[in-house]
């Protein structure tokens, strides 16, 4: 009987085990088709709802990310980020991811070693300085067709290149000198500085401290424009070497001596804070101010007008200040899609659209030549007048150069006003210490150089 209970449990064993062997690939074979089934679901609904795959609904186009950094005021970034979302919901198979920074030195830093590394952003807006500091290591990508130069205002134009190359495309100019007046004393600006002189000999006072028009001489910016004026200029930009000694020089001190010499209409050695009290409290009718100063003068309650600087005597044209702005750069690791839609980008940026709002929301003016044909530009008034000037300022050179240049002036200028120094001596000496003083501080920079790296 036992024996009979041993061959029935081996019998059920037996049986047991060949339905294992046989029903368990079926059954695995089931789930793994559940399972595939399943993703199979999950994918579809993935795709359908354009999460994280990696594309976007099938028929669209991928979404080209570009990448932007900028050092730029809070006013100026409020607009730059709603200039970005504007565009954004016009292409939208382009994003643009904004990052900011403290200032424009750490930016370049982190830009160089970025791009050195091919890596970094696709663009950076920046101040014109930036081409001296960055063209030359390489990391910023020569524009070709990006913009077209020509519809350029001159003075932006003329400092966007490196060795014949140009390296950053204009957007906003800024920092640069016009002529206020004040309208409760006169009604429309002088032409040209004979008039200036004929208005100073009626209204002056000395005795009172009242002034038709005040010079702020003692500040190499203030005269510099009057080389200008007398078709000359103090750098070639081409070759980045100075020009100070040339006859526009001469005629230039030979024009401040006319007006604060002996005889002269103008007091000289007034400082800038001075001047601008003047202008201010209406004992001075007219003075050459920076165009920044606008607001300024506005909130005082001056009625005012701005105009270009009346032009040079005699028969002379009219000044030409200096003139900064700020513009976009483009990395040299920048190619392919990333580059087309930089294109699309900056295409939209120099709109007139573009350009006239961050006209009425920043501090800044626009770069394109004829966007004073513009019905909504030209009704701006005083912005509209501004504007005149910038277009006929020069292109502010390099930080390096312009220090040597201001400390050269200043150094000579007093001499030439006082009868020590004749204007065309002085225009030779102000060349040769302006090369000495660049020669000086190009070592000194050698010296910091090697120090460091010691």
């Amino acid at each position: 009987m036992i024996k009979n209970l041993k061959i029935k449990i081996a019998l059920m064993l037996a049986i047991s085990l060949f339905a294992a062997l046989v029903l368990l690939p079926a059954l695995v074979s089931c789930e793994l088709l559940e399972s595939q089934v399943e993703r199979a679901v999950e994918t579809q609904e993935i795709e359908e709802s354009g999460e994280d795959t990696g594309e976007n609904t099938e028929g669209d186009e991928l979404i080209t990310v570009i990448t932007l950094w900028d050092s730029i005021d809070p006013k100026e970034r409020l607009v730059l980020l709603e200039s970005r979302d504007n565009f954004v919901s016009q292409n939208r198979d382009i994003n643009i991811e904004i990052r900011h920074f403290r200032n424009q030195e750490e930016l370049e830093d982190q830009f160089e070693a970025s791009s050195l590394a091919s890596a970094g952003p696709e663009l950076i807006l920046l101040d014109f300085d930036g081409v001296r500091r960055l063209a030359p290591e390489n990391v910023a990508k020569a524009i070709e067709d990006e913009v077209d130069y020509n519809l350029i205002i001159e003075g932006l134009e003329e400092i966007s290149s490196f060795n014949n190359n140009n390296y950053i495309i204009p957007f906003r100019s800024i920092d640069f000198l016009a002529l206020f007046y004040n309208k409760d004393f006169i009604d429309q600006a002088p032409g040209d500085f004979d008039e200036v002189m004929e208005y100073n000999l009626e209204v002056n006072d000395p005795g009172e401290g009242q002034y038709g028009f005040l010079l702020n001489s003692t500040e190499p910016d203030w005269i510099i424009p009057f080389i200008g004026g007398y078709s000359g200029w103090i750098v070639d930009y081409s070759s980045n070497s100075l020009t100070l000694d040339n006859r526009a020089t001469q005629k230039m001190l030979e024009f401040l001596i006319a007006v604060h010499g002996e005889g002269g209409t103008m007091p000289y050695g007034l400082e800038y804070s001075e001047i601008d009290e003047m202008f201010a409290a209406g004992r001075a009718h007219m003075i050459i101010d920076k165009v920044g100063s606008l607001g300024q003068h506005q909130e005082a309650g001056l009625n005012i007008g701005i105009s270009k600087i009346p032009k040079v005597m005699p028969a002379g044209n009219y000044p030409t200040p200096m003139i900064s702005g700020l513009g976009f750069m483009i990395n040299v690791n920048c190619y392919g899609r990333q580059l087309e839609a930089v294109k699309d980008f900056m295409k939209y940026m120099l709109s007139e659209e573009v350009q006239m709002s961050w006209t009425i929301d920043t501090d800044t003016f626009p770069v394109l030549k004829d966007i004073d044909q513009n019905e909504g530009f030209s009704s701006t008034g005083l912005l509209f007048d501004a504007y005149q000037q910038a277009k006929i300022s020069r292109g502010k050179p390099d930080d390096e150069i312009i220090r040597v240049i201001r400390d050269a002036i200043r150094d000579n200028i007093e001499g030439v006003i006082s009868g020590n120094i004749l204007p065309d001596e002085a225009s030779l000496k102000i060349q040769e210490d302006a090369i000495r003083l660049r020669a000086g501080i190009v070592l000194e920079e050698e010296d910091e150089e090697i120090q460091a790296e010691g």
